[in-house]
């Protein structure tokens, strides 16, 4: 099972193999080596665990199929990307505003 990321830093594509994360809680982009703080990829190890967990307690009923975009989390998941865009735009607007103000004169 992979998982499949896009490096926000250099718009790489890459796959990383579950796990290779269950084994060694690492998250880094192999071309520009963008990573994630050691205790946010243990955190997400643990939850992939527990995640793994509850769906084998459900196997013997039900077949789960997941598949999970990043940009489509539900609520209250969607408030840190929600928050991150209006902080880019809001560092966007700061930096027209004088290239703006430089047109008018």
């Amino acid at each position: 099972m992979t998982l499949d990321l896009t490096c926000q830093a250099c718009d790489t594509s890459f796959e990383l193999e579950l796990a290779d994360l269950l084994d060694e809680p690492r998250l880094q982009c192999p071309n520009c080596d963008a990573r994630v703080p050691r205790a946010m990829a243990e955190a997400l190890s643990g939850a992939l665990e527990e995640l793994f967990a509850q769906l084998a307690r459900l196997r013997p009923k039900f077949l789960v199929v997941a598949e999970v975009e990043s940009d489509d989390l539900p609520p209250p998941y969607d408030r840190e990307r929600a928050a991150r865009t209006d902080d880019e735009d809001d560092e966007e607007d700061i930096e027209r505003e004088p290239r703006e103000r430089d047109a008018d004169e």
